[in-house]
């Protein structure tokens, strides 16, 4: 491999680090921010879809980490309260 070709392979190397950063951070914040229910679905859809492609140790990983970001890291923002219902804390208060 000469000098230009290793350079090349860096430089992909390097936006492929930082792509990938990037799109775990966008997969965390989703994921923090979705429903335990939600997230229980997807998991029946990812045994699902790695059991058709015969990948079972890829569904377990997947879940698995799914489930520990989603116990560990909270959302950045509260949720919303819904329009026209009174949050939680007013109706203590009233």
């Amino acid at each position: 491999m000469d000098q230009q070709k290793h350079a090349e392979a860096l430089t992909g190397l390097e936006a492929a680090k930082h792509k990938i950063a990037i799109y775990w951070q966008l997969y965390v914040d989703w994921l923090a921010e979705t429903g335990w229910g939600r997230l229980a679905l997807l998991a029946l859809l990812t045994i699902i879809a790695c059991g058709i492609l015969v990948l079972p140790g890829l569904a377990a990983w997947l879940i698995l980490v799914s489930i520990f970001v989603k116990i560990f890291v909270r959302p950045r923002r509260p949720p919303l309260a819904l329009p026209g219902k009174p949050s939680e804390r007013e109706a203590h208060h009233e």
